[in-house]
């Protein structure tokens, strides 16, 4: 760097004191003004790049063309009454159908690989518990012994079995229910909370969150077998298998505080940072069933609502929101095509 040459006055003199004060001043200034310029520029770099794999580049991108023109997405939403219950989309018209009317909470809908059957959470009888009923909110059931809570199912082996968090002797671990024989299998057995399980598309992995020192992404054999961390440092939890198996979108606030929603592999590498909410909370998201658009809840202020639907494009770009002003939305789920994919 050129060094910039200032006028020397003469020694005594009170031009030249006041010239080497204003130089000395305007030095200052300057350091002054970088420090501040260099602090900002590293504020922001470590928001979008404090995990490795963030694409800043990819906010405000556009949508691409080809936005989603047909699907049907479940999702819970407070009805009339103030009581959560389970409602689907469809995104080709953009009606809204509820699907259960019930004088309790129903909530986390999940649906079955085939697309004929719902898994819920519902507290009917005074006890949650796992349900499950026809996609037309017909023929609901208790799949769980009611004795014990029972929440968050999912999917496993080809629809032939339910995985679900409960909460046993003050301790929340995973369980697996065979449909067949209703037979029960405790997959977990830690003093850590684990919950939030989703199985992989092959029902071989289960993916989930543990409690430990902070919320993160652990994988484990359907067995329940081989558990290991594949995130750390805490702050990571909601995963969600894609539909190929082969990456795990979840909830990380380690760029903003809040709650966005990344992308990682499914060994817990490349992790790359999906909505740019720096003033929202994004969670709970779900792959379409072709990979390419995730659909999640999101809200502002206030982790208390209300929430909408939204959905983005999987490679990143502007979120769409899904509901219409007033509503509660939340925990969205994906209906796969009717030919299974």
């Amino acid at each position: 760097m050129e060094k910039t040459a200032y006028p020397v006055a003469r020694s005594g003199s009170a031009q030249s004191v006041a010239g080497k004060l204003a130089v000395k001043l305007a030095a200052a200034g300057a350091v002054v003004a970088l420090l501040v310029l260099a602090v900002l520029a590293f504020n922001d770099w470590k928001g979008r790049e404090s995990v490795p794999g963030v694409s800043p580049a990819r906010q405000g991108a556009a949508v691409p063309a080809g936005r989603p023109e047909k699907g049907r997405i479940l999702f819970q939403s407070r009805a009339d009454d103030g009581l959560w219950q389970i409602f689907s989309l469809d995104l080709a018209t953009g009606a809204r159908t509820r699907l259960t009317t019930s004088p309790a909470d129903d909530i986390t809908p999940s649906v079955s690989p085939d697309g004929s059957r719902i898994a819920f959470h519902s507290t009917r009888g005074g006890a949650a518990a796992v349900w499950l009923m026809d996609a037309d909110g017909a023929k609901a059931e208790r799949l769980t012994d009611p004795r014990f809570p029972c929440f968050d199912p999912c999917w496993g082996a080809g629809g032939a079995v339910i995985v679900y968090g409960s909460n046993r002797s003050g301790r929340e671990n995973i369980f697996a229910l065979e449909l067949a024989t209703r037979r029960e299998k405790q997959l977990t057995d830690s003093f850590w909370r684990s919950i939030l399980p989703h199985v992989s598309p092959d029902g071989t992995r289960i993916v989930f969150a543990r409690g430990k020192l902070g919320w993160d992404i652990y994988l484990m054999n359907a067995d329940g077998s081989e558990v290991k961390a594949i995130t750390s440092k805490g702050g990571n939890c909601r995963p969600d298998w894609s539909p190929d198996g082969r990456r795990i979108a979840y909830v990380s606030d380690v760029a903003d505080g809040m709650g966005d929603v990344w992308i990682m592999d499914a060994n817990g590498g490349n992790r790359t940072r999906v909505t740019y909410g720096d003033d929202s909370y994004d969670y709970n998201p779900a792959w379409s069933p072709d990979g390419k658009w995730i659909v999640y809840e999101t809200t502002k202020g206030s982790k208390n609502g209300p929430w909408s639907l939204a959905i983005i494009p999987a490679a990143g770009g502007t979120p769409l929101l899904l509901s219409p002003a007033g509503a509660d939305d939340r925990m969205p789920d994906w209906a796969p095509e009717k030919d299974g994919r």
